[in-house]
């Protein structure tokens, strides 16, 4: 009703289900569509749920979801439990029915400033519609806020390239404040000192920066991947999104910027301008070459390589920064970088095992057998350099039924605290597609085997629309194969304690796929060489075990627990089972 003519019905005649078909643009998150309506237009939408016993329809007022009057409530209601949506639709952009447009919540683009203190630096939230505005954003040194969902950016006053964008200015009481981060250290500054064997600046912000100058984008020990194709000092090519490690840190050059040492694993070091790197992975089956256009006959402009090697030549390369490493012995330890580069620390304290005859826990318990056993060694980049496809494994346990039997074969499936979270089948189309609407709708499917009672799999009560498709027909043959994923495997969920699941082919690559979950979760660095341990203490502590499956599925169910994999890591550090890798 409320698109109109952009909303066609496409269901086959047949069916018992219907496909709407929505021309233009949407905003679906969580399986619910998103719209921007007007007050017309909610009235509208109250007279059609009205007439039916149940609205399934939404709306977000005062910080929660109200249901649409309907014919057993003619008024609204908050949602309960699960029969409606249970996230926060603030930080998305929906789209006006009417125009077909996605919308921001705040027209135009605004900044609040908040300080606590004259002595401190500001932070300033960058609020409305920055989504268009990103690149920009990041590139001035803004950094995005998940938990606000807002960008921000601290300093004494917004650089020119992010002043240009405001439209208008606000200011935050002091007592108001609210930062992304959390001012509680997790140890106080004479504990960092004792763990780390070296001195602790406490006090790092209290000399303003240099005005208009944008921050680096990386920092030590910083993952980061080629954003084109590049080449190393010694001239061994670096293929465009191949993954490195920030080794130095340089002083800004007027012309060209940030630059860094990368060591890129397996091919070399060399020394890159910001520009030519990047921290998004790159995406397979595409890539990028680094190129100029210029008028017929013109000369070349200079290559990155070339300028960088002139600038080295001429001795014009920025100075690089020293960056201190702790020594075994605390005499020998250089004085603390008072520079402005020198980088935050945060030392989380771990801890400590029990020494009165209390039991371990899951986690410390892991650590000791780690201790006491050695812990083989996974390095996924050297075992697989290369980016390549593996085959997940397939074959037929039972056919599904649900209140039709269409001759729908299940080719493997695998179930998580009574949810299916994988399921492969295939069939013809219109049975396929019958028992894929029965899956959305969180209604049980049974997969019946030859030899054994039958397995029901569903999304779970009330979990309608969690499932991700992956459907291949072929005419030919008259048959439909399609793969469906939940949500939580295929967008897992790093704001707070969830589960997630990896599909494993062999042990390298189920390591790697664990270690890029915990990178994501965790407030610590993960480096590549604590990959096995993590891999067997996190079995060892039962945040990573097998699921339920069959039909050659190897599902893994991986707990993202935040204070759970920081004790790991933190407890790995001080009984010696993993160590900070030492650099240049």
């Amino acid at each position: 009703m409320l698109y109109g003519a952009k909303a066609r019905d496409v269901s086959s005649p047949h069916a018992s289900y219907h496909y709407v078909q929505i021309d233009g643009e949407t905003a679906v998150q969580h399986g619910y569509l998103l719209l921007n309506v007007s007050a017309d237009e909610l009235a509208r939408a109250e007279a059609v749920t009205r007439q039916h016993q149940r609205a399934a329809v939404f709306l977000w007022q005062a910080d929660h979801w109200l249901e649409l009057p309907h014919g057993r409530n003619p008024a609204y209601a908050e949602s309960v439990s699960r029969s409606g949506p249970d996230f926060n639709p603030s930080g998305f952009r929906p789209v006006s029915p009417s125009t077909g447009e996605k919308e921001a919540a705040v027209a135009g683009i605004r900044a609040e400033k908040s300080q606590r203190s004259p002595q401190e630096r500001p932070w300033w939230w960058i609020l409305g519609d920055t989504y268009p505005q990103r690149e920009t954003l990041k590139r001035w040194g803004a950094r995005f806020s998940s938990k606000r969902r807002a960008w921000y950016y601290v300093g004494w006053e917004l650089p020119d390239g992010i002043k240009r964008l405001i439209t208008e200015y606000a200011t935050t009481e002091p007592e108001a404040i609210a930062t992304p981060v959390e001012d509680d250290a997790p140890c106080s500054d004479e504990e960092s000192a004792v763990i780390l064997g070296v001195p602790v600046k406490s006090d790092l912000s209290a000399e303003p920066p240099k005005p208009n100058e944008p921050d680096r984008l990386f920092q030590i020990g910083q993952m980061i991947y080629a954003r084109h194709e590049l080449e190393t000092s010694d001239g061994n090519a670096v293929p465009t999104g191949t993954r490195g490690t920030i080794s130095r840190l340089y002083n800004r050059n007027v012309t060209h910027g940030w630059s860094y040492d990368v060591d890129f694993a397996n091919i070399g070091t060399g020394w890159y301008f910001e520009r030519e790197l990047t921290d998004l992975a790159p995406i397979p089956g595409i890539r990028i070459t680094h190129g100029a256009v210029v008028p017929p006959g013109a000369e070349l402009p200079p290559t990155d390589a070339a300028m960088k090697r002139a600038l080295v030549e001429s001795g014009h390369q920025p100075e690089a920064l020293a960056t201190d490493t702790p020594s075994i012995e605390p005499e020998a330890v250089p004085e603390p970088d008072t520079s402005e580069e020198t980088q935050v620390i945060r030392v989380f304290k771990p801890q400590p095992l029990p020494v009165d005859g209390t039991p371990l826990d899951e986690v410390q318990t892991a650590i000791v057998r780690a201790k006491t056993q050695p812990t083989p060694v996974l390095h996924p980049m050297a075992v697989s350099p290369k980016r390549t496809l593996a085959a997940v494994g397939q074959s037929c346990v039972g056919e599904l039924t649900g209140s039709i039997t269409g001759n729908v074969w299940c080719y493997g499936y695998a179930i998580h605290e009574g949810i299916c979270v994988f399921v492969n089948m295939g069939g013809p189309r219109m049975a396929v597609e019958a028992i894929r609407a029965k899956f959305s709708k969180s209604e049980i499917v049974n997969c019946v085997p030859w030899d054994t009672p039958a397995i029901e799999l569903t999304a779970g009560e009330g979990n309608s629309g969690m499932y991700h498709d992956y459907m291949q027909n072929i005419p030919e043959a008259k048959f439909t194969s399609l793969i469906l994923c939940h949500d939580l495997l295929v967008n897992p969920n790093y704001g707070g304690k969830s589960t997630t699941f990896i599909l494993r082919t062999d042990e390298a690559q189920a390591a790697a796929k664990l270690k890029h979950h915990v990178t994501e979760l965790v407030k610590v660095p993960v480096f590549e060489a604590w990959v096995g341990y993590l891999y067997h203490a996190g079995q060892t502590a039962m945040l990573v075990r097998p699921t339920r499956s069959a039909g050659d599925i190897d599902l893994l169910s991986v707990d993202l627990d935040i204070d759970a994999w920081t004790r790991l890591i933190t407890g790995g550090i001080e009984q010696g089972v993993i160590t900070l890798p030492i650099t240049n």
